[in-house]
């Protein structure tokens, strides 16, 4: 089991009569789930034609003198802070809510591995009267298992002031690049280098697989766009993990670490475009996508989906002309470095085909 500090997340605090009103038009998850407290729930803040503009985790405050007081912290990107609060200022008017930096006075944790997730809820003892003892088994106030995947294991905020972890011993304290090489391996994009503000899109950025979005939610900013991809059914965009590799080598056949690359990875949005010819280097007119983040050689992207490579378990038949396009390498522009994109083993499978029947009416 691992626990990490996350330096990276800051910390915006929401209170008053009309929080919960105020952030349910404002999100895309429903604040009814959090309203009197309990675990955080993920979201994202959209602009009105229905862009990202911050990715968040929104816990509630389960303590105080006040409680259950509407109080929540929105866990994001430590620089989508200060462009956060003049977002949600923007929207105020007369509500009766107040808008503060918590980042000086609350710090956001991530622990994961074996086990992680049993610490939030552990089993009640066996050996006392059934009823006898409150459900309550939380090492912390504030958080919740983390909803994007079950090997995340918990997020959680402390209050700066604590001096006493309060996780087990088992929990081993390890630096936060450790959580990103965790996040990338399993493709959980993550703050404002792998969710572009104001460019990406809620389903492109796997929100619908990562519980960030309530289709059954009514009106909120940015919906209209958000439920209309929805409904048609059809995502041509995700974001993936990737695996770099150099010009002129094998493409890698999965996804591994090798903590002993060492190559200079290009700038978040840098594009990707496919490989027509390796001699003379010839890309694609179009680009097929962009580059979020990485580390040694694994990284995320957001790709056009005929060119990801799915597991060896998935059942997913390819046409000649499909296996010609996901066979082409793909070229970080700029650079020397190619990328293979893999599906996570964790995304629903795709649907079966369809044989439409030949036989002929009698």
């Amino acid at each position: 089991m691992q626990h990490a500090h996350l330096a990276s997340r800051g910390l915006v605090a929401v209170a008053g009569a009309d929080a919960v009103r105020f952030l349910q038009g404002l999100v895309t998850n429903q604040m009814s789930r959090v309203e009197r407290g309990g675990e955080g729930v993920y979201a994202g803040f959209l602009t009105a034609p229905g862009r990202i503009l911050f990715d968040a985790f929104i816990h509630p405050v389960n303590k105080g003198p006040d409680f259950p007081r509407p109080e929540f912290l929105v866990d994001v990107d430590a620089r989508a802070v200060d462009p956060l609060m003049a977002h949600l200022r923007k929207f105020k008017l007369r509500a009766k809510v107040s808008i503060d930096n918590a980042s000086d006075s609350y710090s956001v944790h991530q622990v994961w591995g074996s086990n992680s997730a049993s610490l939030w809820a552990r089993s009640l003892p066996t050996h006392l009267p059934q009823g006898a003892v409150l459900a309550k088994h939380r090492f912390a106030d504030i958080g919740g298992k983390d909803p994007r995947h079950p090997d995340m294991g918990v997020r959680f905020v402390l209050p700066n002031s604590s001096t006493v972890s309060p996780l087990p011993a088992s929990a081993v304290r390890v630096p936060e690049s450790q959580f990103l090489i965790h996040r990338l391996l399993n493709g959980i994009p993550e703050g404002m280098d792998d969710i572009f503000m104001n460019q990406s899109l809620p389903l492109e950025s796997n929100f619908d697989l990562m519980d960030g979005v309530d289709f059954r939610k009514g009106c909120y900013l940015g919906q209209e766009l958000t439920i209309r991809t929805f409904h048609t059914g059809v995502t041509r965009k995700r974001i993936v993990p990737v695996q770099f590799y150099r010009e002129g080598q094998e493409p890698p056949t999965h996804l591994s670490l090798d903590t002993t690359w060492e190559s200079p990875l290009p700038p978040s949005t840098t594009e990707i475009r496919a490989v027509e010819s390796e001699s003379p280097l010839i890309l694609s007119k179009r680009e097929v996508g962009k580059f979020c983040r990485g580390v040694h050689n694994i990284g995320v992207a957001l790709l056009r989906l005929e060119h990801v490579h799915h597991h060896p378990g998935a059942s997913v038949g390819t046409t000649p002309e499909q296996q010609h396009v996901l066979e082409k390498p793909l070229a970080l522009v700029g650079t020397d470095l190619r990328i293979r994109a893999f599906a996570p083993a964790w995304w629903p499978a795709p649907p079966a085909p369809s044989h439409a029947s030949n036989a002929e009416s009698v």
